[in-house]
């Protein structure tokens, strides 16, 4: 037997139904193997950033290892973006990529000097980086690879394989199993704990974070709020983790960020309370720094799942629990809870539905007032998108400017359906996102929204969308530059402009090229209809929507 065809079975017993890649000289041994394969599925990017891309988003939709499979040199590297990004969202990720030969290490094809150049590139973006030199390694690397993926804090592993150990023959006999999943415990001693803060607390309120997403384990929140009577807020880490129209779910994000404010009524909300309890946020983030520094009339208990063990650390007023098990960890938490306390919250259900109904008629009334305007508002883009879209539909969304629409406009209601790069930033992203989760759900409806500076550096995976024939609607807002950087010059460098200027194609017309059924809206009142039509449709479908880059983001965050 080849190694290659030993990689591929042993995919294949852990589950492997598909894989995001690439072909390449080093890696087309494996790729012969895939080809006879008769359970893994695989999906031809047209730049290997892109298979990074889906792997991440297969990840997160799905809490397994997403695939991705690129060649040696120029290859790996293409995709260090995605890698890197999954890396900071804490997606799972096996990511395999060719290597030079063993016996060609001083100026090889696809390589550098440095033989072990990839190893070291990777191994600050991923849980673990390793070159499998010995080809009898590759059932254990593997499988230890998946564990890792999975375990603690979820992240990409990357495996190096050079071409020589591919090919090479191996003799006797070779146990092919899955990897097999440790039991995480949880520290019920940590539990116990928690609990006798939470029964003293009068009026805890809940913050969810990636975590929650990444374990999913959403209904055992939801079933923690209900037993002990707390609203819910949302870091923007944690948005679409509790459907918008779970009753005790106040749907907004909680904090402050870009100068933007949280909205009053759901601040007053959140100050009357006394005891925060955050659950799956990152430790040391942005959002978790934020909660210990408001923390000064009221407890603060963070939750965490990293790669450490079962430990406490408490200091002043501010408790940290890591546990390697959080879904099991909140379910024992609910035990200890259920039918023994119930916070000193009053009428909750109507105070968070009066809150929502308020926002959403200000969102409402705003994106009216600019459904006059031209160029088209993105403000008014955004609702007539979210009176398009089915309830359950998943939305992938990019960076750029339009994202911050996207985030105020956008309600998830469904768990998990809101996905954006996250705190990596990374442009381009939408579109193979939106691609992947098409492939993950393809009974469900998906739009991917981009603007024209991410959608100008991911434009060749139009060809792969056009080639799977896949019913995915991109909506492109197009305002012909980088509208954040330019805002930023206009904030920032009074208004001292510099390579902002993005000078796109006609997208409509670049999507009809490739296959793809192509609309461009100029007129408000033609966007409705546009929409609408364009997601009845059973095929790829662009949506071109002209707008502008001078428009100053909305008051809150939301």
């Amino acid at each position: 037997m080849k190694t290659a065809e030993l990689l591929v079975k042993i995919l294949e017993a852990n589950g492997t139904s598909i894989i995001f890649g690439l072909p390449g000289y080093n890696i087309l041994d494996i790729y012969d193997f895939i080809r006879e394969s008769r359970s893994i599925e695989h999906v031809l990017v047209r730049y290997e950033n892109a298979a990074a891309v889906m792997a991440d988003v297969y990840g997160r939709l799905t809490g397994k290892p997403g695939i991705c499979l690129v060649t040696a040199g120029p290859g790996a590297t293409n995709s260090v973006t995605g890698v890197a990004g999954a890396y900071a969202e804490s997606s799972p990720m096996v990511h395999i990529s060719g290597q030079c030969s063993t016996t060609d290490r001083i100026q090889p094809f696809h390589g550098v000097d440095d033989w072990y150049f990839l190893e070291k590139i990777f191994k600050p973006i991923t849980k673990w980086s390793v070159t499998i030199e010995d080809p009898s390694k590759i059932p254990e690397t593997i499988n230890r690879a998946f564990q890792l993926a999975t375990s603690g804090r979820k992240g990409p592993v990357h495996i190096s394989l050079p071409t020589d150990v591919l090919r090479a023959e191996l003799n006797g006999e070779i146990e092919i199993k899955p990897y097999e999943e440790k039991k995480k415990s949880v520290d019920d001693v940590s539990v116990k704990m928690i609990y006798d803060i939470v029964s003293s607390s009068e009026k805890p309120v809940i913050i969810v974070g990636r975590g929650v997403l990444r374990n999913l384990c959403w209904n055992e929140v939801i079933e923690l709020s209900q037993t002990i009577y707390a609203p819910i807020f949302h870091a923007r880490e944690g948005r679409s983790a509790i459907p918008f129209t779970s009753p005790l779910n106040v749907g907004y994000f909680i904090g402050a960020a870009f100068g933007r404010g949280t909205h009053p009524l759901v601040s007053e909300l959140f100050q009357e309370s006394d005891l925060i309890l955050t659950l799956g946020l990152s430790l040391g983030s942005r959002s978790s720094r934020f909660f210990k520094e408001t923390s000064t009339n009221r407890d603060v208990i963070h939750i965490y799942q990293e790669d450490y063990e079962n430990r406490v650390l408490i200091k002043e007023k501010v408790i940290e629990v890591n546990t390697l098990n959080l879904s099991s960890f909140i379910k024992k938490l609910n035990d200890r809870l259920k039918g023994k306390i119930k916070s000193d919250w009053r009428n909750l259900e109507e105070r968070i539905s009066k809150i929502k109904s308020t926002i959403e008629d200000e969102l409402e009334k705003f994106a009216y007032d600019m459904s006059k305007v031209k160029p088209m508002h993105p403000a008014f883009i955004c609702n007539c998108i979210r009176k398009a879209v089915d309830k359950d539909a998943i939305i992938t969304s990019d960076i750029g400017s339009h994202n911050s629409w996207m985030e105020v406009y956008f309600r998830p209601y469904s768990s998990n359906t809101f996905i954006m790069p996250g705190r990596y930033g990374s442009m381009g992203f939408s579109l193979p996102a939106g691609i992947a989760a098409k492939k993950i759900n393809p009974d469900r409806q998906v739009i991917s929204a981009i603007g024209d500076g991410g959608l100008l550096m991911i434009l060749g995976e139009l060809s792969t969308l056009s080639d799977l024939k896949l019913n995915l609607c991109v909506i492109v807002f197009n305002d012909a530059k980088y509208g954040m950087i330019w805002k930023l010059q206009q904030r920032y460098h009074e208004g001292r402009f510099i390579a902002v200027d993005t000078v796109p194609p006609s997208f409509s017309e670049c999507a009809e090229a490739f296959g793809i059924r192509g609309f461009k809206v100029e007129e408000s009142r033609e966007l409705q209809s546009t929409l609408e039509n364009a997601l009845s449709l059973k095929e790829p479908v662009l949506v071109e929507v002209i707008t502008n880059f001078r428009y100053d983001f909305y008051k809150y965050r939301l």
